[in-house]
């Protein structure tokens, strides 16, 4: 059987998630049932979204990711399933499947808006019970997606324009996509360490440019709220004790964290927020 992954923000202080992994069991035995996270604040569609994209490939071929963020349960917005090239993906159509879309390799999308793949009674505020649990444990159990419902083309989903960082002459302005649960700040900048000759550089990634800025971690300044953060540490034990400081995270973007405590409730900063990058060119 296949491997489903559940992203919520139902937290787990009420049965919703058992709920929804009962359902599953009960339509496909043995499925591997892995909680990305239940923990995802109340309504946060940007956060869900960044999430399924910074984790998915790190999942078998062919896994099954059901997402519910879902503020629109019982309105019109439709429930939906899509495959990619290496995966499936259930999740109301709100924009928390963007990153994925903009991927670019999603190859079909259904409108899940066959009864027959629903629970027999489905309730107006509770589908990830009734519709995407069952949809899930289909697609892990083999249904072909297009048993699940009315094919729909790619570019009528709903998607929000994903935040992208720009560069302006030595300035680049990004933004905070993700607060974790130790109040580190993951911001839409990626970047990775190489080496050259010996020497430890960074390349950093911009949507708009064919080709990455290559810089010495030590000439890029933070500015995050108020605060001025100085070169890209290798680890968090490079900080000091309630000290910001930047480094790349796992995720392989741009991280700001205060060893020892919390970056955001320290620089008083959120999802959303404008962080600046200033490069200093060597003389």
């Amino acid at each position: 059987m296949g491997v489903i992954t559940l992203t919520t923000d139902f937290g787990l202080i009420d049965g919703y998630v058992g709920i929804m992994k009962g359902v599953i069991q009960g339509i496909c035995p043995g499925a591997v049932v892995i909680d990305l996270t239940h923990d995802i604040p109340p309504q946060d569609i940007l956060s869900a979204a960044f999430l399924l994209h910074a984790s998915h490939p790190y999942f078998p071929k062919d896994t099954v990711h059901v997402a519910v963020v879902d503020p629109g349960v019982g309105t019109e917005r439709r429930a939906i399933a899509l495959r990619t090239s290496n995966a499936f993906f259930v999740a109301p159509d709100n924009g928390l499947l963007s990153f994925i879309i903009e991927g670019g390799s999603v190859e079909e999308v259904v409108n899940l808006n066959n009864p027959r793949y629903w629970l027999p009674k489905v309730s107006a505020t509770f589908h990830g019970r009734d519709i995407f649990a069952p949809a899930g444990a289909y697609l892990a159990r083999g249904v072909p997606l297009r048993e699940l419902g009315q094919p729909i083309d790619v570019g009528d989903l709903i998607t929000f324009p994903v935040p992208r960082a720009y560069r302006d002459g030595d300035a680049i302005t990004a933004q905070i996509l993700h607060v974790d649960r130790f109040g580190n700040l993951t911001v839409n900048l990626p970047m990775e360490r190489f080496k050259e000759e010996g020497e430890e550089l960074l390349m950093i990634y911009l949507p708009d440019e064919t080709q990455p800025l290559i810089l010495h971690p030590q000439n890029l300044t933070i500015h995050v709220g108020e605060y001025e953060i100085s070169g890209i540490r290798r680890t968090y034990a490079e900080g000091s004790l309630g000290e910001p400081m930047a480094l790349i995270g796992s995720a392989g973007y741009l991280e700001v964290a205060v060893p020892g405590d919390s970056a955001t409730r320290l620089l008083n900063v959120k999802v959303g927020d404008e962080v600046r990058v200033k490069i200093e060119r060597s003389p």
